[in-house]
This record gives structure tokens, C-alpha cells and sequence, in this order.
């Protein structure tokens, strides 16, 4: 895959958070979020802490007392206003992973008494210690992924601790990495996303069987994957970021730079990113661990005081924001509108995003403005305020005699900018090309004035360009141009047959008939027409024009004022006729 430099900006302030609560400071938390308004931290002692808006905190051991005993697992489910915590006990015999429910409204009520939490127990133990865990929003279904490489699917009424059955929906040797449920609008509709170390698959969960699609041959690390707004699969690998639905892969991201963690904010995503480390750790109890969640052969990498942490704009194709994290990116947390990044020394960074202004005066002073309008136009920026970029991105360009390009920008002002702002600019610069472009796209977009039509038709005539002069005035529909103006500037400048078409379509029968004999001196094509009209309007023309007709042609010309004279005296005599038979009648 091709490589390419993202440009890198600073689109987020980073401030540094003082005296945090202790429970920040613990070794080993685990931490979790997801609209709620709260954070939640799990530390290696057992106990969750709630953390609000304001930094209160309120903690509660929420595992048993059993030596060893750990929350391995921790998720939010805002739409069930539900904590779900994994607790395990890893001994040489195996692991039994207990599913603890909290709900998070009593949490928060419960003061200082011990909280109550709803359980579910994997019937028997297993020698692989849980890796993933996901559940629906309803909670009517939750999937754990093992070491052992086996997904488990619960299902039933799991809150109540009632008609909840269990079954393995997957079995392979490669460990489970990430698990993720999608479900539609209604909830009739259910999928299951999961990630090894060497596939990505898709399950359909909504009915009895879960036979798995694979989306693609290979996988990725535990915390590599998401599911975005659009119910899309997420996954980080190291060379890009790849995008999945149930009907395969789709687009990918390239971004190389081996991955830790992935998240995602609003439209962004966030990635921790660590330097190889030369050798795996060692394991201090084989017992407690399974076999290696890498593929053989692979890298290893590690939290180190090397990791990076980024946060990627896929939708405008930028870094947004990249900078060190000491002791590498424990957990992250989108809450309250921003981003909090906990650190491996007990640090926690707080990032929040620069306003739209901000960005674009970043931007500006870079003169990357078409970054900075498609920015604007992915922000819901209003027209008229897009239009004020590509003026100032037309300036720039005007200003380095890149005339054409200028043009290309001033066209989308359109509408928001005065004409006048373009025209004084390009009539300065003797471009008339590109003055005819912009006075074009003027009347496409009914803006132009009868002043506009003038000086098109001008620009036109002067350039020659017959061929474009043919298509103007060929392809109108609606002729939302002052038409005397346009006859009266393509008889200036020569084009007749221009002139003469306009004249005939708009009936504009005196000057059709100046064009024919005061300019072309074509008296038989001016005879012809007269031929056509009323005889009133015949013997009108004629008195203006008939000196030349009959210079030119005395024949043909006395013959129709002949013609218009018999037929003034048929009508007399038939009036006439008329009026004496209705004498008689009486």
C-alpha cells in the first residue's frame, strides 16, 4: 500500500489536569465511558470509581472477596444506564469469568451501603482467560471472546437473571481480540462483529444459528476496533485503517504506524501508537495467561514512554492532533465534549477541540484554502460564509497571477459576492476569457443584469468567439437577458445573423428588417419577411424602407405594394357589398 504524509495540525488544545482524585493514581485501571456524563475507573483492587463532571468521585468494591479476584472487563451501556463488569479469578484450574450488571442510577443513589449488582456465571470454568466483551444496547444479548480463540453467546432476559441460555458460536485456535454488537433502528436485527489475531468476522445473532461471514483473513489487536455512527466495523492494523460491513471490506485510511488502542470522538478517530519493542515481556505465571495474542511471527508492542497518541480526521484526510503520552495511554474517555487520555504515570490529559474559526484561521495562515473549505462545508458552515473563503482563496491566487484558477474560485461566490468585485478585476487585467467564464456562469445562475448581458456579448464579439456567441443565445430557455441590448451589440460588432435570429424570435420586426436592408442590403429576404406580415404593418415598412426596396428591387417591391393595394380594395368592396345587402334586408 502506498504511503502518503498526512498534514499535521494542532486542532486541539492539551491541558494537563492538577490534583486528580486518587483514584486516577491507582495501578492498573481499567477505564470506560459512553455518553453518559460519568467516567468509570476499575482498579487492580477491585473497586470501580464513578467519576462526574465535577472530579467527585465515588467509589465501591465491586468484586468478591476471593483472593486474586479482578475486574478484567468494564463497559458502559448508556442506553441501559448500565455498568457491565467482567470479574475473574485466573488460577491454574482455569477461569469461571462472573458478569456483574450495575445499574448505574442506583450506583449513584446508594450512598454509603454496598451495591447490588445483577450476575451471570459461566457455567464451568474454561483454561483461557476472557479477552473481549460486548453487549446489545438492551442487553438481551452478551458475547465473550476467549484467549482460547471460542466466542460465547448469552441470551435471554440477562438483567432479570431469567431464561438465560448460553452457547459457543465460534471455536479456533487463534484469541479472540474485540467484540462488537450492531443492531438496527428497532432492534429486530442484530450483528455481531469480532476480531482474532488472524480474521475478522461477522455474525448474525438474530436468529438461532450464528453461522460466522468472514469479512477478511486477517486481524487485529486487542483495542484496534470500533464500531462507528454509521454501524460500520473499525479496524486498526498497522499499515491503515480498514472500514468493514457485513457485505465485506470497504474503504481503508492509510495511516502506517504500529497500533495500541483505537477510539473514535464525534467524527474523529483516536489512536495510541507504540515503537516495536525488541522482545516480549516475560510472563511471571504462564498459568494465568493465555497463548500469544499475536500471530506467530509478529511484532510486539508495548506501552512504553515512546507511545504516541493521535487523533486522525478521516473526514478531511488530516492529523488533527499527534503528541508524546508519558508512560504510554492507559485509557481513554470521550466525556462532557472532549477527550481525557490517562496516562501511564497517573497523568490524565485533557483535549478539547479548537472552534471552527480557529481552525480555519490556522489554515488561513498556511493559505491552505481548500482545505479550509471543505472544512467549512463539513462544519454546516452557511453558503454565504463558504463563499467569503473562495473569495479570500481567489485574492490569494489573483495576487500570484494565477489568473485561472482565481476564476475557478470567484464562480463559486456567486450570489454572495457583487458582480462588480470580479468584473473590476478581470476588466483591469484585459482577461476577458476568464471575464467571459465568470459573466457566463452569471446568467446560468440568473443573477445577471441587463449590463451583464452587455458586456458578455462584448466579451464575446471582441474575442471572436462565435462558436460560444452561437451557444449563448442558441441555448437559452428562459432569455433572462435584456434582448434589444443583446441585437443592438451583435449589430455593432458585425454579427448578423445573431442579430437577425434574436429579431425573429422576439418579433422584433423593425429591427429584423434594419438588419436586412440597412446592413446586409439583402432586399429580397426583407420583401419576403414583409410578405408575412399584416397589411398595415406592409404599408408601414414600406414607407420606411420602400426608397431602398425599390432602389434595389422595383419590380419585386412594386409588385407587393400592388399586391397590399388589391387587397385594401377587395375588403372595401366586400364591406361595401355587405353593408348594402343588410340596406335591402331592411
Amino acid at each position: 500500500m502506498a504511503s502518503f504524509q498526512l498534514r499535521q495540525f494542532h486542532f486541539f488544545k492539551r491541558e494537563g489536569l492538577e490534583d486528580l482524585p486518587e483514584a486516577f493514581k491507582q495501578s492498573e485501571l481499567l477505564m470506560a465511558s459512553n455518553g453518559g456524563d460519568l467516567i468509570f475507573l476499575a482498579d487492580s483492587t477491585g473497586h470501580i470509581h464513578i467519576v462526574n463532571r465535577a472530579f467527585v468521585v465515588r467509589s465501591f468494591l465491586a468484586t468478591s472477596e476471593a483472593s486474586g479476584t479482578r475486574i478484567t472487563q468494564m463497559l458502559h451501556i448508556h442506553q441501559a444506564r448500565t455498568l457491565l463488569t467482567v470479574e475473574e479469578n485466573v488460577t491454574a484450574a482455569g477461569s469461571r469469568p462472573v458478569i456483574k450488571l450495575w445499574a448505574v442510577d442506583r450506583l449513584l443513589r446508594q450512598g454509603d451501603t454496598q451495591p447490588v449488582a445483577v450476575k451471570y456465571q459461566q457455567p464451568s470454568s474454561t483454561p483461557y482467560p476472557l479477552t473481549a466483551v460486548a453487549a446489545t444496547p438492551s442487553i438481551s444479548q452478551i458475547a465473550l471472546g476467549f484467549a482460547g480463540g471460542h466466542i460465547v453467546l448469552v441470551r435471554g432476559n440477562i438483567l432479570k437473571s431469567r431464561s438465560t441460555k448460553q452457547r459457543t458460536i465460534h471455536v479456533a485456535p487463534e484469541p479472540i481480540t474485540n467484540l462488537h454488537f450492531v443492531t438496527d433502528a428497532v432492534g429486530t436485527s442484530v450483528t455481531l462483529y469480532a476480531t482474532s489475531t488472524a480474521q475478522t468476522m461477522a455474525f448474525d445473532t438474530t436468529g438461532s444459528k450464528s453461522e460466522p461471514s468472514i469479512l477478511e483473513e486477517r486481524g487485529c489487536g486487542i483495542g484496534c476496533s470500533l464500531v462507528n455512527e454509521d454501524d460500520e466495523l473499525i479496524v486498526a492494523r498497522d499499515e491503515a485503517i480498514y472500514f468493514y460491513t457485513t457485505d465485506g471490506r470497504g474503504p481503508c485510511f492509510a495511516f502506517d504506524a504500529p497500533k495500541v488502542l483505537l477510539r473514535r470522538f464525534k467524527h474523529y478517530l483516536l489512536l495510541a501508537t507504540a515503537a516495536p519493542s525488541t522482545m516480549a515481556p516475560a510472563l511471571a505465571n504462564p498459568a494465568e495467561h493465555s497463548p500469544s495474542l499475536e500471530p506467530a511471527g509478529a511484532k510486539i508492542y508495548s506501552y512504553n514512554d515512546a507511545t504516541t497518541f493521535t487523533i486522525l480526521d478521516t473526514r478531511n484526510k488530516l492529523v488533527a492532533y499527534t503528541g508524546v503520552v508519558a508512560g504510554g495511554v492507559r485509557g481513554v474517555a470521550t466525556e462532557w465534549g472532549s477527550v481525557f487520555v490517562l496516562g501511564g504515570h497517573g497523568s490524565l490529559d485533557f483535549f478539547s477541540e479548537k472552534d471552527l474559526l480557529e481552525k480555519l484561521d490556522i489554515l488561513y495562515r498556511q493559505n491552505l484554502y481548500p482545505l479550509a473549505v471543505k472544512m467549512a462545508q463539513n462544519g454546516s458552515y452557511d453558503l454565504a460564509s463558504v463563499a467569503g473563503i473562495y473569495k479570500r482563496y481567489g485574492d490569494w491566487l489573483y495576487a500570484k497571477d494565477d489568473f485561472d484558477t482565481a476564476m475557478s474560485q470567484y464562480i463559486q461566490t456567486i450570489g454572495f459576492v457583487e458582480p462588480s468585485y470580479v468584473i473590476r478585476k478581470y476588466l483591469d487585467a484585459q482577461r476577458l476569457g476568464n471575464l467571459t467564464s465568470y459573466l457566463q456562469e452569471l446568467h446560468t445562475a440568473g443573477m445577471a443584469t441587463s449590463d451583464h448581458t452587455t458586456l458578455l456579448l462584448n466579451c464575446y464579439t471582441k474575442l471572436r468567439d462565435e462558436e460560444r456567441l452561437n451557444q449563448f443565445i442558441h441555448t437559452q430557455e428562459d432569455y433572462q437577458f435584456d434582448v434589444d441590448t443583446a441585437i443592438h451589440v451583435c449589430r455593432q460588432a458585425g454579427f448578423y445573423e445573431q442579430a437577425l435570429y434574436l429579431a425573429d424570435k422576439f418579433s422584433k420586426t423593425g429591427m429584423y428588417l434594419k438588419l436586412r436592408v440597412e446592413d446586409q442590403d439583402d432586399i429580397k429576404s426583407a420583401l419576403e419577411y414583409m410578405r408575412k406580415l399584416g397589411d398595415t404593418d406592409i404599408l408601414a415598412y414600406l414607407a420606411e424602407f420602400g426608397r431602398r426596396c425599390l432602389s434595389s428591387l422595383p419590380r419585386e417591391t412594386t409588385e407587393l405594394l400592388v399586391d397590399v393595394c388589391i387587397k385594401g380594395m377587395d375588403a372595401r368592396a366586400a364591406a361595401a357589398a355587405a353593408a348594402g345587402k343588410g340596406d335591402t334586408d331592411q
